[in-house]
């Protein structure tokens, strides 16, 4: 009777949490809670300082695009780091904008570096309203899987209302990718209808209906550690490539995108790997791809059945974006090619 109250107790709270977020303004204002929560753990700003190639690509941009005179917006400034980078190049004034009360430990590391430019500001961005138009709107507001900190609303309402016509968002360009790969063989996770473990066979599985409630939200994909990938099978060339610096930019993506992969490498395929790029210029880029070098960012391995695939095999696919700033809501789909 008890277990029986517990699991009538769990799928209540489950369906209350539900029906909350399909409210949107009730789900917008969880998800700000919990970004202000996340972002006031000093470790993750410890791990994204210490990620230096996030850090030198940002200072690099940053000096060679903030001007002598500027009016600079840094957007969730964080520790205040782009902000302490931008006071360098001699701007007229930089606003420094966070809702997490984390911001009075960036203005203590502003005093301490004797940096007085910036004005340190504790609120949404959609209630900042500065007494003059900015030249460069400053931010890191892209998430693992690149959307999920609201990056094209935040961006685009500052867009819309302060930055003036000739200024810039810095960055601006970006690049979304899902690679076929195949794994490491430490970091496989096969599917349990893939497993035949000293004689015991799991594989008629696959299509019983026993194991389908266990199937939960997340079922399907996995965050996949730094330098788990042991190949690339195909070309890399993004499923999705966008500026907010172009005029007629809109933020209205299609829910789904179907993408044709040719096979140029031999191997085994364990699944498709979600990474992007973050694109300051021909010169100045961040690749979250997980091989050679690895950034602070998670990448999202969409599993499939392992498969031997050859060169010259086409692998067509869709990404279905349910959400786009919600990835936990995105799925893919491969295509038949028999």
């Amino acid at each position: 009777m008890l277990t029986t109250c517990k699991r009538f107790f769990r799928r209540f709270l489950l369906l209350g949490i539900q029906f909350l977020k399909s409210r949107k303004w009730i789900a917008k204002t969880l998800y700000s809670l919990q970004n202000a929560k996340d972002f006031s753990d000093l470790q993750e700003h410890e791990i994204m300082v210490a990620d230096t190639i996030r850090v030198d690509s940002y200072h690099q941009a940053i000096k060679r695009y903030v001007k002598p005179g500027d009016i600079v917006l840094d957007l969730g400034t964080g520790t205040g780091i782009l902000s302490l980078f931008a006071a360098q190049q001699n701007p007229e004034k930089i606003y420094a904008i966070d809702h997490s009360e984390f911001i009075e430990v960036a203005k203590k590391i502003a005093i301490l570096n004797n940096i007085d430019k910036i004005e340190f500001i504790k609120e949404s961005s959609f209630s900042f309203n500065p007494i003059e138009n900015v030249d460069v709107i400053l931010h890191e507001q892209v998430g693992d899987d690149l959307f999920e900190e609201d990056m094209l609303e935040n961006i685009l309402d500052l867009k819309e209302r302060i930055l003036k016509k000739d200024g810039i968002i810095l960055p601006g360009k970006f690049e979304l990718y899902i690679e076929p790969v195949s794994l490491k063989e430490t970091y496989r996770v096969p599917f349990i209808w893939e497993q035949h473990l000293h004689g015991i066979d799991f594989r008629r599985l696959k299509n019983d209906p026993i194991i389908q409630p266990y199937k939960l939200k997340d079922y399907g994909f996995t965050n996949i550690p730094p330098h788990s990938i042991n190949a690339l099978l195909a070309n890399p060339e993004p499923i999705l490539a966008f500026d907010m610096n172009a005029e007629d930019f809109r933020a209205d993506f299609p829910t789904s995108l179907t993408q044709t992969k040719k096979i140029v490498r031999r191997g085994r395929m364990d699944g498709l790997c979600l990474y992007f790029r973050i694109v300051f210029d021909d010169e100045i880029a961040i690749d979250t791809l997980p091989m050679e070098t690895s950034t602070h960012w998670k990448n999202r391995l969409f599993r499939t059945e392992s498969r031997q695939v050859e060169p010259g095999q086409e692998l067509p696919f869709t990404l279905f974006m349910k959400n786009l700033a919600r990835p936990e809501t995105w799925s893919i789909a491969l295509h038949n090619t028999d």
